[in-house]
């Protein structure tokens, strides 16, 4: 009886709403059905799977629900409650798909940055901050910084390149790199995101390979992994694999990844696993350390909110080629370093990433009045007008730069006498983290390596005020129609300069030996002809074939070779510097003004040389005044008067104790007078 109550009563149900309850039924059913996985089962891409149990020590009703987090609301990780002390981060770890990741996974993939961090961060804000927004049109190019330098010693090419708006340097498509080629050729420094996730516009052959090698995310590692056994220069490694989803993972210190997505074919499936077709390839896998997983699965990651020094070095080191140079051990720190003081004291950010560059105004480009009080003056200089004072941060002394003319506040940046290596006649080699890659496996240790960058070179920054730069000349090959000239493909470039240079020399010759260390070959005047005749065999629709470098822009004619020295192609990418901040007793002008403004001071007078691969021409040499836009003859004559100055100075004093003597007797005689007077006229 009861069966067929229960039935009846379910027929009615069904006719009564029958297209409802067939929906809400299956709906019922996909939920039990995904409640029912295991926690390893590889969830639908885009979709977030829930855990199975809350963890031991939380009740039920307790355990965190990300899926419940709308996108309005702020994340766990991102609210703070005004404790200074470090979070502990025993996380889950999660691959790409979201999928979680346990030690004895059959086919293990590596964990993803945006997966096992956006359960408490907002990985899109965070993806917006400087280091990784530099291919966002909506955002500001800010002042010049460093660029991305394209080299090849084999070609004697360096270009200077930058996703920014920066003038003078090019843009990474115009010499053939697309954002997978940028990734794989740059990405040694790369901190991953940005145009390392990027795969529009891309040609399909290139598409395809986005699929194998995966994305690099934003490499939270990168900065904030304290642990000591984190190795950023296996980034690189991987990088240069194309194994970019791997290559965040690689740098901890409880995962061993091997293989390469590179040798792999375009339709290589990286979930399938294995690659039986390639017997000689490995594909890329990744190996985790069991015992850095607790009986929960879940592993400790050692990430402070305030980012290592270590970490900041990895990219911004710079070591100056000089043959007096010093040994490391023997070196001094910057002098806030030595202070105490660590990069993000300075450098500071939230949530949104968008580091404190410290310069002058910064604060007017982001339109943000409290980024004012990190740049040198806004810690060091006191704002007379504010009722909380605002200077002395962190302890920072009050500079009363006592004697010195205020005419030098107006004309020069805080880092023009404080910052960089004490000058010298001529400007210096130097060698950056970034263009050099310091740091990683197997660089070339040598100073006279590629590219060529100079330092410093005291010229105007974009505010007006003379500050320390470091610059490069672009060298590259190309064809110039008009008054444009387009970059030659660099894989015909090379093969040609290879031909015209290395091909028929002797094994050890002094160009091969250049080459393999790192450097520019010397180029004869005959072979510079012979390249620029075969580039033009090559491709004849594209006009004149031409090698800018130097300062200069060079063509054949008849087998001769003629220079421009005003081509705008040819100028030098500059952009200012801030460290290493020498203290107040090794600044400029600690010895008086002859610092300076003395005859042969190298504030003015010394002289930088653009680099060439030529052994019959020499590049451009300009003047210091030259740069700064200074007529040659004044800062002369300026100087000139400062011989004098000791005895214009000896005279104005003799002057000025004989008035003192003179004003003092009248000054008595009168008194005397005063004294008769008042005596009656007695004397």
């Amino acid at each position: 009886m009861f069966p067929g109550v229960a039935l009846g009563v379910t027929l009615l149900v069904v006719l009564a709403t029958a297209t409802g309850a067939a929906g809400a039924a299956v709906a019922l059913d996909e939920q039990e059905a995904q409640e029912a996985q295991p926690e390893t089962a590889v969830a639908k891409e885009g979709a977030q799977p829930a855990e199975n149990a809350p963890a031991e020590d939380t009740p039920a009703e307790q355990a965190p629900q990300p899926d419940a987090i709308t996108a309005e609301e702020p994340k766990l990780g991102d609210v703070a409650d005004g404790s200074r002390a470090d979070h502990i981060h025993i996380l889950d770890l999660r691959d790409e798909t979201g999928s979680l990741i346990r030690p004895d996974d059959p086919i293990a993939l590596p964990f993803s940055t945006r997966q096992t961090c956006q359960e408490c961060h907002d990985y899109e804000m965070v993806g917006g901050g400087w280091h990784f927004n530099a291919t966002d049109p909506d955002v500001g190019p800010g002042r010049r910084g460093e660029p991305w330098v394209l080299f090849d010693p084999v070609s004697a090419t360096q270009v200077p390149l930058s996703h920014r708006d920066w003038p003078g340097a090019a843009r990474p498509e115009e010499f053939g790199l697309s954002p997978f080629l940028f990734t794989e050729r740059f990405g040694r420094h790369l901190p991953g995101g940005g145009v390392s996730e990027e795969e529009s516009d891309e040609p399909l052959d290139i598409y395809l390979r986005w699929m194998v090698s995966g994305k690099a995310e934003v490499n939270c590692l990168g900065c904030h992994d304290h642990e000591a056994g984190h190795d950023q220069a296996e980034y690189d490694r991987q990088v240069r694999q194309q194994n970019y989803r791997w290559a965040a993972a690689a740098t901890s210190a409880f995962t061993t990844v091997t293989g390469s997505a590179k040798a792999m074919p375009d339709n290589y499936d990286i979930y399938a696993g294995g690659a039986p077709d390639l017997r000689d390839a490995a594909p890329p896998t990744v190996e985790y350390d069991a015992s850095r997983f607790n009986r929960r699965g879940k592993v400790l990651f050692d990430v402070p909110r305030r980012a290592p020094e270590e970490r900041c070095y990895f990219c911004h080191s710079s070591v100056t080629i000089d043959e007096a140079r010093e040994e490391r051990w023997e070196a001094d720190l910057d002098v806030h370093m030595a202070a105490g003081l660590t990069c993000v004291d300075c450098h500071r950010n939230g949530l949104d990433h968008l580091i404190t560059r410290g310069y002058d105004w910064e604060a007017g480009d982001r339109n943000d009045a409290s980024v004012a009080s990190f740049s040198c003056a806004g810690c060091h200089i006191r704002d007379q007008e504010s009722q909380v004072p605002g200077s002395g941060g962190m302890g920072a002394p009050y500079p009363a730069h006592r004697g010195l003319p205020v005419v030098h506040f107006e004309k020069l940046a805080c880092t023009a006498c404080h910052s960089g290596p004490w000058p010298s006649d001529t400007a210096q080699r130097v060698k950056l983290s970034r263009t050099h890659a310091l740091g990683t496996h197997g660089v070339k240790k040598g100073d006279d390596v590629a590219p060529y960058i100079l330092s410093p070179v005291l010229i105007r920054d974009e505010d007006g005020k003379i500050a320390p730069h470091r610059m490069i000349w672009p060298a590259y090959w190309g064809f110039m129609r008009g008054e444009e000239i387009e970059p030659a493909p660099m894989e015909d470039v090379r093969a040609v300069a290879v031909s015209a240079v290395l091909a028929d020399e002797p094994e050890g010759g002094p160009n091969v030996e250049r080459v393999q260390a790192g450097s520019w070959p010397l180029f004869s005047e005959a072979q510079v002809a012979r390249i620029l005749g075969d580039l033009a065999g090559l491709f004849p629709e594209k006009g004149t074939p031409v090698y800018v470098g130097g300062g200069k822009v060079f063509s054949s004619d008849g087998g001769s070779l003629t220079a421009d020295d005003d081509h705008p192609a040819a100028q030098p990418y500059s952009w200012a510097f801030a460290h290493d901040v020498r203290p107040a007793e090794q600044s400029l002008g600690i010895r008086g003004c002859d610092d300076c403004h003395a005859l042969g001071a190298p504030f003015s007078f010394a002289t930088v040389t653009a680099p060439v691969p030529f052994d019959f021409a020499k590049g451009a040499t300009l003047s210091m005044t030259s740069l700064q836009d200074m007529d040659a003859v004044y800062p002369r004559v300026f100087a000139f008067t400062f011989l004098f100055r000791p005895l214009v100075k000896f005279t104005i004093i003799i002057c000025s104790v004989i008035m003192l003597l003179v004003v003092l007797l009248y000054a008595l005689r009168g008194l005397e007078v005063v004294l008769v007077t008042w005596s009656g006229g007695d004397s």
